[in-house]
């Protein structure tokens, strides 16, 4: 058999004792200014295609095969099982006869005159039926059952002996998948400081950064080209050493981080630990091999005799009889003997129990450890990855914040952080490994789930989704367009480009969504299509087809048409087989459909129309109450809550931080995981209004104050359609300042007095925050030498 091969188990020291570079800031005006940034694109680009190690697409089937790999089988398990089963057969079908025989010829010695011999000569052939005794019926059918109890010892001893190497080969076959891994994501850094290192030096030919800088860059370099090569030459060695790996591939998508559930894994090891099942055919071998009926003879038998007299005439009968013995025995019973054994066998077990016990909590017990290890990375990668967006909006939008260098940096700063990462999905993996063997091959996922690390850094719950509407599409440029959604975490868009923007726009704009890995559907909310045939609504979701979109959605009303009242079932019933045409359309195409619905539409419909639809949008407009927009959409829940995608209008809220806390109770409240705000240029006004008139208040207070403190604190309000009364306000507050209003496309502003002590202003926002209407006011600080809002 051979060893585990022996590697650094951790990555954690790669870049432990090397500084990164410092970053040097370098404007337009710098030469080779443009070919730096064309550079840092397409490190950008690279970047951006990386398969994450922690993706959040990740397919438990992998997982459950990569632990069920079979390496080695029990090549003597035919030979034995054959053995065995041919002595039990032999031993159940031997029932115990015998054809038994005697002959006796009697003559007289001479030694005494009055010797008689009463027959010359007698012999028999009979039938004998051993039932009791060695080789009888009975004690064969126990001896079989011995025999299949030892076997029963020799295919658990033989199939623990294949586990052994199994494990050996799927630890190292781990460490080379991982490996794989690893290499590609050194690959990808070895390239990127190649081009820092030529910018570097660049720089210091120009006198902007010391040579020890490029060294830095240089260091780094060598460093991963030497772990490179100790990565490749271990998986080439292990690949050709053993060549059972070359048959597998190198590389495993989609494997996720594992967490494993503690009481699962200790109600697995009391039912399908090595411990249990070796004491079950252990304990049951000792059992039977001292029930056992040795000493005891039962034994009937028939006979046919012939017997030579002494005048030579013969006598023939038949005769038939039963002989019988039964042992004295007067020391322990066979019973306690086998208790006794029993005993033996537990307490050399008992140790090695412990042991083994004690082993699959240590296991468990670093498996945790290396859990806190990856929250420390994966949240070090994600504030990397934040800075890593900021400077690709900054690089979109032409923005003189942005640094090339600062990009680069960055990048190769969450390489290696996904190297690290990398690395430690390896160490759990070889511990639930380890635990496994304890738990005799148990499937791991019966005792692991993986872990949904995007949580975590999630702005936002929920998938997010956003309406697009013609205007705002048309008005705004796609690399403004792109930074929005992915600020705004938005992988699905549904767009109406209308006839007004040129195809040219929307052509690009869907080429750059793909390369993001945002999908786009086609947003169709043209009422006539309730009342076309199906050859015009063929023809309208084909232009979908065309154009290059990824689905269709459906945003009908018929709700909004003015004979809705009086053709409310005729028009219902339209709506549902509008549906089942575009659906039997989208099919055929291989494309998505979804479709956005009211929450007052009557049950019976409501089947028909989550028959036909992917997703289901429901438009919970008119309330910022979340046990109201809770009650509203629970018949569509009820139907099928995975499907469902519940949307919000942020004019019906405060502001974006009462929005977010509404969308995370009723996310909590339900099964649907799906948002869609409802419209992106809301979402745009909503941040508008936030930013309005902070300027303004700091300018007022100051005219009329002169506070101690380098910072003042303002309580704002924020209100969308709701016209607040301002001596209203006041009376209720007891304000004695005036209430600056900003009224901007809808939406109110208020700002109401303003604090030089934090203190203060923490006491009046309590105050404020018990009227329900007010539930998002805050306090923003505010710098007053720079009268600017921090």
């Amino acid at each position: 058999m051979f060893a585990c091969f022996s590697q650094q188990s951790s990555a954690q020291s790669d870049d432990s004792d090397f500084v990164e570079p410092a970053v040097v800031n370098i404007d337009k005006g710098f030469p080779g200014y443009a070919h730096i940034v064309a550079y840092a694109d397409s490190m950008l680009t690279m970047h951006y295609q990386l398969h994450d190690v922690y993706t959040e697409a990740y397919d438990t089937s992998q997982v459950n095969l990569l632990y069920s790999l079979h390496f080695l089988s029990d090549s003597l398990k035919e030979s034995f099982d054959s053995f065995y089963s041919f002595r039990i057969k032999r031993l159940k079908q031997d029932y115990g006869f015998r054809i038994s025989g005697y002959y006796n010829y009697s003559f007289k010695p001479g030694f005494a005159d009055e010797e008689d011999v009463y027959y010359k000569q007698r012999f028999y052939l009979g039938l004998d039926w051993n039932l009791l005794g060695n080789g009888g019926f009975f004690a064969n059918q126990m001896q079989a059952k011995e025999l299949e109890s030892a076997l029963k010892v020799e295919q658990f001893d033989r199939s623990q002996q294949v586990a052994r190497d199994n494990f050996l080969y799927r630890y190292n076959y781990l460490i080379y998948v991982f490996n794989s891994e690893k290499l590609r994501l050194i690959a990808d850094r070895i390239q990127l400081l190649q081009g820092l290192e030529k910018i570097y030096r660049e720089l210091f030919y120009i006198r902007r950064v010391g040579w020890e800088e490029v060294l830095k860059v240089r260091g780094l370099e060598s460093r991963m080209k030497a772990i490179q090569r100790g990565y490749n030459d271990y998986n080439y060695q292990l690949a050709h050493q053993l060549p059972a790996y070359e048959e597998l591939p190198a590389e495993k998508d989609s494997l996720p981080f594992l967490d494993v559930d503690p009481a699962r894994m200790m109600a697995l090891y009391e039912t399908h630990s090595v411990d249990s099942l070796k004491d079950a055919v252990y304990l049951a071998n000792i059992r039977t091999k001292y029930k056992n009926l040795e000493g005891w003879t039962i034994r009937p038998f028939i006979r046919y005799n012939f017997q030579q007299g002494v005048n030579d005439n013969w006598r023939k009968y038949g005769s038939a009889g039963l002989s019988a013995a039964v042992p004295l025995r007067f020391g322990p019973s066979r019973n306690r003997i086998s208790e006794a054994a029993e005993v033996v066998y537990e307490a050399k077990e008992k140790n090695k129990v412990s042991q083994r016990k004690l082993d699959l909590f240590n296991y468990f017990y670093d498996h945790q450890y290396k859990k806190y290890q990856l929250f420390e990375f994966y949240f070090k990668r994600a504030q990397i990855e934040e800075r890593i967006r900021k400077q690709r909006a900054f690089l979109l939008l032409k923005s003189s914040a942005f640094s090339p260098v600062q990009l680069l940096t960055d990048i190769d700063q969450k390489l290696a952080v996904e190297t690290e990462l990398t690395d430690l999905k390896k160490e759990m993996y070889l511990d639930i490994l380890k635990i496994q063997s304890v738990l005799n091959d148990v499937p791991v996922t019966s005792f692991t789930k993986p872990m949904e690390m995007d949580e975590y850094v999630k702005r936002f719950a929920g998938k997010r989704s956003v309406y697009i509407w013609s205007k705002t599409f048309c008005q705004t440029d796609i690399q403004t367009l792109i930074a929005d959604l992915d600020m705004n975490e938005i992988r699905e868009v549904l767009l109406s480009p209308g006839k007004s923007c040129p195809d040219a726009k929307l052509s690009a704009f869907l080429k750059q969504a793909k390369a993001e890995g945002i999908e786009v559907h086609d947003l169709i909310g043209n009422n006539q299509l309730l009342f076309d045939s199906t050859e015009q609504i063929n023809k309208r979701l084909q232009e979908a087809v065309d154009k290059g979109f990824d689905g269709i959605h459906l945003d009908v009303e018929p709700q909004a048409l003015p004979q809705w009242d009086s053709l409310k079932e005729e028009y219902l019933a339209r709506l549902v087989d509008l549906y089942s045409k575009a659906h039997a359309f989208a099919d055929s195409q291989h494309l998505k459909l979804s479709v956005s619905i009211p929450v007052f539409f009557s049950e019976n419909y409501l089947k028909e129309i989550y028959r036909n639809a992917d997703q289901v949008f429901l438009m919970a407009y008119g309330s910022n109450r979340p046990s109201t927009i809770i009650r509203r959409i629970s018949e569509e829940t009820t139907i099928d809550p995975q499907k469902t995608v519940l949307v919000v209008r942020p004019g019906d809220f405060v502001n974006r931080l009462q929005m977010e806390a509404v969308i995370e109770k009723v996310l909590d409240s339900t099964r649907v995981r799906r948002v869609a705000i409802h419209d992106l240029k809301a979402i745009h006004l909503m941040a508008n209004v936030q930013s309005l008139g902070d300027t303004n208040v700091v300018k007022e207070y100051l005219a009329s104050n002169k506070p101690k403190e380098k910072s003042v604190y303002h309580l704002q309000v924020f209100s969308a359609d709701y016209k607040l009364d301002p001596e209203k306000v006041k009376k209720e507050l007891d304000l004695d300042e005036s209430l600056i209003v900003v009224h901007k496309n809808g939406y109110y502003k208020y700002c109401i007095r303003t604090f030089d002590s934090l203190q203060k202003g923490l006491e009046v926002m309590k105050k404020f925050r018990k009227i329900p209407r007010f539930s998002g006011v805050f306090l923003v600080k505010t710098d007053v030498g720079r009268q600017s809002v921090n």
